[in-house]
């Protein structure tokens, strides 16, 4: 007898199925040297209850002893040893993949890709999996009702059919019934055989009659081994029983079908036998006068109904896809032995199947959401949310697609002569997209500043009903027309990079737009003085915006970095988004989130601020100005009123102006100079160190917060005094820009604007 010799590696794996607790015998192997195979049988000790012991299998045909067989590859380790079962196992079991080895069943012991689990848990992990199979097929367990039941394994067939399951699945009712389809398919041929499909189901029904025929039945050759055709797919499901019970299958049978009469066999067992000869010979009678005598490629669904819900879905309704080819004028060719062949069923793009593989949970209705900015930064957001389910319902941009936006848009230019086309609106090429994630948006080309003034333009815009307006535009003006607009009652969520991509903002404004996006970039200048780190990454010359040539003779003003850069916090604002469209908006106050890169520009770190409302105080003289008092100043204020409560006291305001929406920020304040005076009826500012300490304070933020005036606190509640109005207007004597004079009463706040003083 010649001694075989294994290599290592399936030496070692028998010396581990031989120690392994649940095998009690390990047969002598042998070797197949044509396939360089090696095959030897495993004895698996079955857990059975004791009540079966005594007859040695349990009430499923499963055996107290049960010999498996393992099949090592050569490639072992590398490729995972086959596993098979005795050749009269019972076939009527889930967790059964649909073919054999050598005649013998194979059990699915792994959800998931075999290889990768003998190298994350090795040859014992496998044993074990097999051992607990053989314990659940023993007791019937395989299937667990809570989790689901276990659809028919069809991922191993070379074709495939795409269809919306859940809109399949709604066409089955109490009565029984069949339906008609669109098809849509690629044959692939090699040397007159059909070898796969690939198609897809219309989600529209389909009228089916003599002279509909030739439209719905086409052949497009594209080569010699390569066909585009267009046929039916015949949908049937069953009813009820004559005592008004639903017909439910509740065997599981592997997939046999090979032909037409184990098709309709199948369909016995799945109740809709009736069903699929009623459509069959409808199509058959509206065949009959049609000329060309095939072969067409048709589906056929049968749609199951399962005791319980199938696993990864909501319904019960199991769909067992086949494709096979019918001829005019008799249907089958070959009769009951014409070849049927099992396909696999495919989801199609929709936005449940998005918002499973993301993560969360299908949104039940689209939230209603506006993106201002289909640039580089605005598609990747677009897309991240559409592909979570989460696609804005607008989309307002101005410009055009060209070439120079293939840095870094999300978008992809088209090739060739076809380049042209690729010359289009952002907003509609990114739309087009969003429609191919099964999400439709509407496109608006357009200047957003001019959307914003129009009250009849801004309504096919946004409406009351939408989450939010994301603005990813960059554009100050863009920023100070949402700020100053009165037609827009939905919040604004701002999105911005700054230094080269080295720091990312996202800004959310509050209820009721308290704080509004205004006010949230000057909290933004306010929090990066507290930072002089962030600060001086912010304010460095080297990493502003620069003109960049496009073309001869051409710029465009960019900020210029790599689209994996630009990727990284699209990435964190997307998952942002996300978040609050599932979870909600900040519910008492606005946020501010400033993303910045780490050192060896691999990652992000970001930091949440949550920013209260704003004070919002009018002016009362001149035209109306609103004057916004962050809560940074409104407490130094309150602080400095604590300090001196039986004086008038004071101080200088720091901030912004936005001449646009007419808003005065008041951000910080700054403590009277020590030459100042108090007294109960008068406080007046003093001088000493005060430009030097306004300067210093200015330039920590590269001239973004200024001086806007000084406030002062009154012991009583009254107006502005004489002295008052004076000051304010030796305030306004040196500055171009609107100057104020706030007042602090005990009931609150007054403003004057210092040029409008007289008024």
């Amino acid at each position: 007898m010649t001694k075989i010799k294994f290599n290592k590696a399936v030496r070692r794996a028998l010396t581990l199925m031989e120690s392994h607790p649940a095998i009690c015998h390990v047969a002598i192997p042998s070797f197949d040297k044509e396939t360089r195979t090696t095959s030897v049988n495993a004895t698996f000790d079955v857990s059975l209850p004791n009540a079966w012991r005594p007859c040695g299998e349990s009430p499923s045909g499963v055996k107290l002893k049960e010999e498996v067989r393992f099949d090592f590859p050569n490639e072992y380790p590398f490729s995972p040893p086959r596993v098979s079962l005795r050749r009269d196992f019972n076939s009527n079991l889930p967790h059964m993949l649909p073919y054999f080895l050598s005649g013998r069943l194979v059990p699915c012991i792994y959800d998931g890709d075999i290889t990768e689990f003998l190298h994350q848990a090795g040859l014992v992990g496998i044993l074990d999996q097999v051992s607990v199979w053989l314990d659940r097929a023993a007791t019937l367990t395989l299937m667990d009702p809570e989790q689901g039941w276990e659809p028919v394994r069809r991922d191993t067939f070379d074709s495939y059919i795409v269809a919306d399951a859940d809109k399949l699945r709604g066409l089955v009712n109490r009565k029984g019934g069949h339906r008609f389809f669109e098809f849509e398919y690629l044959r692939v041929i090699t040397n007159g055989y059909k070898d796969f499909v690939q198609g897809r189901i219309s989600s529209s029904a389909l009228k089916v009659n003599h002279n509909e025929v030739p439209k719905i039945f086409r052949e497009e050759p594209l080569n010699q081994q390569l066909c585009c055709n267009k046929s039916l797919a015949l949908l049937v499901w069953p009813g009820k029983h004559p005592s008004g019970k639903l017909i439910v299958s509740d065997s599981y049978l592997p997939e046999t079908v090979s032909n037409v009469d184990s098709l309709k066999e199948r369909a016995k067992l799945y109740g809709c036998l009736k069903e699929l000869d009623y459509g069959l010979k409808w199509l058959k009678r509206c065949l009959s006068r049609y000329e060309k005598a095939g072969p067409f490629t048709i589906a056929i669904v049968l749609m199951a109904r399962r005791p319980f819900k199938v696993i990864g879905s909501q319904s019960p309704i199991e769909l067992c896809p086949y494709v096979l080819d019918i001829h005019t004028p008799d249907l089958f060719l070959e009769g009951g032995e014409t070849a049927v062949r099992p396909t696999m069923q495919l989801h199609t793009v929709s936005r449940s199947l998005l918002a499973q593989l993301s993560g969360g949970e299908t949104p039940s209705e689209r939230l209603r959401w506006t993106l201002i900015g289909a640039g580089s930064l605005g598609s990747k957001l677009a897309l991240h949310l559409a592909r979570a389910g989460y696609a804005p319902e607008t989309v307002l941009d101005k410009s055009s697609m060209l070439p120079h936006n293939a840095a870094r848009h999300a978008l992809i230019p088209p090739t060739g002569s076809r380049q042209l086309l690729g010359i289009d609106a952002k907003a509609r090429r990114l739309c087009e997209a969003l429609h191919g994630l099964d999400q439709k948006a509407t496109p608006i080309i357009a200047n957003a500043v001019d959307i914003l003034k129009s009250k009849a333009q801004a309504k096919s815009v946004w409406s009351k009903d939408s989450w939010a307006v994301v603005n990813a535009t960059a554009s100050l003006a863009v920023r100070q027309a949402l700020a100053s607009t009165e037609l827009l009652t939905t919040r604004v969520i701002e999105t911005a990079l700054f230094a080269g991509g080295i720091v990312g903002m996202i800004t959310t404004e509050g209820p009721d737009r308290n704080p509004n996006t205004a006010d949230l970039i000057a909290e933004y200048y306010g929090i990066l003085r507290e930072d002089p780190a962030l600060a001086h990454i912010i304010f460095r010359s080297d990493d502003a915006m620069s003109r960049q040539s496009i073309g001869q003779g051409c710029g465009s003003l960019t900020m210029t970095m790599s689209d994996g850069r630009l990727s990284l916090f699209a990435a964190g604002m997307s998952e942002y988004l996300l978040a609050k469209q599932r979870d909600g908006l900040p519910s008492t106050g606005g946020e501010i989130l400033i993303g910045q890169l780490s050192a060896d520009g691999l990652g992000l770190e970001w930091c949440v601020h949550q920013i209260s409302p704003v004070t919002v105080v009018n002016t009362i003289n001149g035209e109306r100005w609103s004057v916004h008092i962050h809560p940074r100043a409104v407490a130094k204020i309150e602080q400095e009123r604590i300090r001196h409560p039986k004086v008038e006291t004071g101080g200088v305001l720091m901030g912004r102006v936005s001449e646009a929406p007419r808003i005065i920020n008041v951000v910080d304040v700054l403590d009277a100079p020590e030459d100042s005076t108090r007294s109960a009826t008068e406080f007046v500012l003093g001088t000493k160190g005060l430009s030097s300490q306004m300067r210093t304070y200015s330039e920590s933020v590269g001239g973004a917060l200024y001086c806007l005036g000084t406030w002062h606190s009154h012991l009583s509640v009254s107006g502005p005094s004489s002295t008052d109005r004076a000051t304010a207007k030796a305030i306004d004597l040196s500055r171009l820009c609107p100057s104020i004079l706030l007042i602090s009463t005990p009931v609150g706040f007054q403003a004057l604007l210092a040029d409008e003083v007289d008024k």
